[in-house]
């Protein structure tokens, strides 16, 4: 491949890189910057937006514009802002910086189409570009989180300068490409209604909506609540290329519609595996991701060929492609990050429940249980806003039992379940929206070329068809596993109701025993009159709001009180660890004490 050739193939890839390379890096801005999960998605929405709408005024202005300076323009414009994202001190910045490189990106991308054919061909051209955009924008997340591991996430944004300024260089020290005949169509494209690009770019639009599931939503699960390192992410959002690169090349001869169709139900079934993980597993992860890579690489191959026709200028299919592809990743970012965030308030809701019901069945002294669970409590307080508290890490153990230790750790793993549920309706949105490209079958209705000639030709349609099978039943596979593995119930978790709790509910027979069966007891009893699980109305007593409505007044405190020192007596008296006569003389004691009298007594007062 000549030099400009191969600069302009890397220039395209990089720029379609950015749409996604930020990616691993949103945890770390996420934690620098005063933001939340809907505001830090706008550092990848905003160059998506960016991009969609300059390149539609590329395609409205196309005729007046030189191909070669609209590309190095471009490619300034693409510097700059790479340039101002690298130092800028403040989120408005890095956005501002973010909208500037979209600005340069689509101007390059659309100019880099026609430059590319007229160095090397239309038609090969037309297959650069697409390959360059397919595997920049599932390679990105991977060399950002080995960027963010290895340097920072600034580093990001400066390493792409240098690389937008040998482009630039190239083109405008290589000569002026001279058009070239425009060769027979291929890969399914025979020309064809004016509607089918239409309907080609629509599917575009909602294949990247959904695959900006897997990138955005995969990316903040391995790093922001499984814990894994930029690095280690990113090896495992490796499969996403992986899968893209492998199956389009193996089912290139079946035809068209059919690809798209089968591409897109993989693509839907990784995005459902993702969403019914079974534990916080990479295996599991990374098997789902290299479905929906398999599955987007299947069907973006045929929308290119379909996108992009054998006839027409070349900027205005580019630029058409491109906004679509843009327009695509700001859908699917509109509509799961708002829904992850609503879902994530919930689970972190539902992981203190959890985390309170670990420590109540814990079966450790009650001295240092109460402990263990104030050092929860101040971990969570002291975590970073829309951090997830490392209680492994942040909790001392030294100085505990062994048995202490495996609760803490137990907390920590229902905390990651709950949380990694959470992305659940998020994951299922973007496979709702992944689904709509089955739609873009029409455009590419028709028969693929095998370009086979004699005996092997059955076998060689057969084998594409048969790989094409095997993706399309590798999901439900996948999924049925993941059920089988317990990812129904993965990351749910049973509140006690305290009206049918046992009247045994923690055995033994020394004194700690004892005084913690009565605490249960009159805690079981409190909260059944409230009509509360035991775990929510422990948290409204210790004072944590929005996860009980109780309103702690004169009467309510009263009836809370005498009720759970009524079900403490029954308990007792049904365990007998009591004479009767005993608890009777109690209960009278209890029923006619004033309730300051009863409040000094427990260590309320």
């Amino acid at each position: 491949m000549k030099t400009p050739a191969a600069t302009l193939t890397g220039v395209v890839a990089l720029a379609f890189a950015d749409a996604s390379i930020v990616a691993l890096a949103l945890p770390a801005i996420y934690g620098r910057f005063d933001t939340t999960i809907v505001g830090v998605s706008w550092v990848l929405t905003g160059y998506a937006v960016a991009v969609t709408v300059a390149a539609v005024a590329l395609v409205l202005v196309r005729r007046w514009l030189p191909t070669r300076p609209l590309a190095m323009a471009g490619l300034a414009l693409f510097a700059a802002g790479s340039a101002w994202c690298g130092v800028t001190g403040s989120l408005g910045g890095l956005f501002a910086g973010r909208v500037v490189q979209g600005v340069g990106a689509a101007a390059l991308l659309a100019g880099a189409l026609e430059l590319l054919g007229g160095h090397v061909g239309r038609d090969r051209g037309r297959r650069l570009w697409s390959g360059a955009a397919t595997a920049g924008l599932a390679v990105g997340p991977a060399l950002g989180g080995a960027l963010t591991e290895a340097f920072d996430w600034r580093v990001i944004f400066i390493a792409q300068v240098p690389v937008a300024l040998l482009g630039l260089a190239v083109l405008a020290l290589s000569p002026t490409p001279t058009p070239t005949p425009t060769p027979a169509p291929v890969d399914g494209d025979s020309g064809g209604s004016a509607a089918r690009p239409l309907w080609a770019t629509a599917g575009y639009v909602t294949l990247f909506a959904g695959l900006v599931g897997a990138l955005f939503l995969g990316v903040l699960l391995l790093v922001e609540i499984w814990r894994f390192s930029p690095l280690v992410a990113a090896f495992v959002m490796m499969a996403l290329p992986a899968g893209t690169i492998v199956a389009s090349g193996l089912t290139a001869t079946v035809q068209p519609a059919v690809r798209v169709v089968g591409g897109t139900l993989a693509l839907c079934a990784g995005l459902v595996g993702l969403a019914f993980l079974p534990a916080a597993s990479l295996p599991w992860a990374a098997a789902a991701l290299l479905l929906c890579g398999a599955g987007s690489g299947v069907v973006a191959r045929v929308l290119s060929s379909a996108a992009v026709p054998a006839s027409g200028p070349l900027v205005r299919s580019g630029g058409s492609v491109v906004a679509a592809k843009h327009a695509g990743l700001v859908l699917g970012l509109v509509v799961i990050a708002p829904l992850l965030a609503g879902s994530l308030t919930a689970g972190a809701e539902q992981s203190v429940v959890t985390g309170t019901g670990v420590l109540l069945d814990a079966r450790m002294p009650v001295q240092e249980k109460l402990s263990l669970a104030l050092s929860v409590r101040d971990t969570f307080a002291e975590a970073p806003r829309g951090a997830v508290p490392d209680l492994g890490a942040a909790v001392d153990t030294a100085n505990r039992s062994s048995s202490t230790t495996a609760v803490v750790q137990e907390v920590d793993h229902r905390l990651s379940a709950v949380l990694t549920r959470a992305f659940r309706p998020a994951f299922l949105a973007a496979a709702a929206l992944a689904l709509l490209t089955v739609l873009a079958a029409f455009a590419v209705r028709g028969r693929s070329r095998s370009g086979v000639q004699g005996a092997p030709r059955a076998l060689a349609r057969a084998a594409p068809a048969a790989v094409l099978a095997v993706l399309v039943l590798a999901g439900p596979a996948l999924v049925a596993a993941e059920m089988r593995a317990g990812a129904r119930d993965y990351g749910r978790f049973q509140e006690t109701d305290p009206c049918a709790a046992p009247a045994d509910p923690y055995p033994g027979e020394g004194v700690d025993e004892l005084v913690q069966r009565v605490a249960y007891g009159a805690l079981h009893g409190a909260a059944c009159e409230l009509g509360l699980s035991r775990e929510r109305f422990l948290l409204a007593l210790a004072g944590q709001t929005g996860f009980a409505d109780v309103r702690w007044d004169p009467p309510t405190v009263e009836r809370t009180v005498r009720a759970a020192a009524n079900r403490a007596l029954d308990d007792i008296e049904q365990r007998g660890d009591l004479p009767g006569w005993t608890v009777s003389l109690v209960r009278a004691a209890v029923r006619s004490m004033p309730l300051e009298e009863i409040l000094r007594i427990v260590g309320l007062r």
